[in-house]
């Protein structure tokens, strides 16, 4: 896969958020069901991205590609594959339950457990991204190329249905067991290349440069004051904040688990919500240490790029946030 499935960073951010507030903060309810609502949706992708793995290496897979051709307004595709002859965009979906294809009104109307939930029309989303991706390949110069849209369902026990007399729609529907065929069958509509081999490798590199991750100020978004975010590290077993660093491991109070790299997922916290580069005495504030060699001694264990000599060293962070 040529950009592999990753956690989107709102959804990092939320998960470190929620790691770094009491557990009753106001706040904290909206965010563990914002999250839970987009580790859902990532699980999906996820899913679906095992299921694109089986393809061959001509079809160049790239997921979560968010696009601006002017700079100001962005589209985002959940996947896009590219190939020689054509390109497909995947708009995935993890619904439970009954899913119900309004036509009349176009709507996505969801049953489960008894109840309704309407949501906007992932038929007019595909044609949306669509349209944009025609636009962002004619402003870079790239020739036209056909482009397919398809609906993929990551549950496999959904049931999908549409209003009367609608049913060719099911061509642009597919679960994940039928996705692979699916793209097949679209593949003998299109047996011309419309791309040489470099133009391809243009456009893959192209992407890939031109992608611009949704990357929100998640403090701001939340309206949550910075002096609201815990300090200490957290232990990886019960989750219980205040592990005491001793002779070269970290040790909970809580329930007795002992860890040499507990301090990571706190620096990673703190590159997520605050900023990705820290001083040591940030460091030691954060990890709440006395010590400076101590403290440097860690830091420098990490093999983090950083800035400065030893006084004023400024070590970067980004490396830690997808790890």
């Amino acid at each position: 896969m040529l950009k592999p499935c990753e956690k989107p960073m709102k959804m990092l951010k939320l998960e470190a958020l929620s790691r770094r507030l009491t557990s009753n903060h106001p706040k904290q309810e909206q965010i563990r069901n914002d999250f839970r609502k987009i580790r859902t949706g990532f699980n999906g992708e996820r899913s679906i991205g095992n299921e694109l793995k089986d393809l061959p290496k001509e079809y160049r897979v790239l997921h979560d590609l968010r696009l601006s051709h002017d700079g100001s307004r962005y589209f985002q595709m959940d996947f896009l594959i590219i190939t020689r002859n054509y390109c497909i965009i995947i708009e995935v979906k993890n619904f439970a339950g009954m899913l119900y294809f309004d036509r009349t009104y176009p709507q996505l109307i969801r049953t489960k457990d008894g109840q309704e939930q309407a949501y906007l029309d992932p038929l007019i989303q595909v044609d949306v991204q669509k349209s944009c991706l025609m636009d962002w390949l004619t402003f870079h110069n790239f020739p036209s190329l056909p482009i397919e849209t398809l609906i993929a369902n990551a549950n496999s026990n959904t049931i999908i249905r549409t209003t009367p007399g609608f049913t060719p729609i099911f061509k642009k529907i597919t679960g994940k067991e039928t996705l692979i065929s699916k793209i097949h069958t679209i593949e003998e509509k299109y047996p011309s290349a419309q791309l040489t081999q470099r133009q391809s490798n243009k456009l893959s590199n192209t992407l890939l440069q031109k992608n611009t991750p949704y990357n929100p100020d998640i403090l701001e978004s939340y309206q949550i004051d910075v002096k609201d975010l815990l300090n200490s590290v957290q232990c990886p077993d019960c989750s219980a904040l205040h592990m005491q660093y001793h002779w070269g491991k970290w040790s909970c109070g809580q329930c007795s688990y002992a860890s040499k790299d507990a301090h990571i997922q706190t620096l990673r916290d703190y590159a997520l919500l605050i900023e990705p580069k820290i001083t040591n005495q940030q460091a030691r504030l954060l990890l709440q240490i006395d010590s400076i060699d101590i403290m440097q001694r860690m830091l420098s264990a990490l093999e983090l790029p950083y800035l400065g000599q030893y006084k004023n060293r400024v070590y970067r962070l980004d490396g830690l946030i997808h790890e």
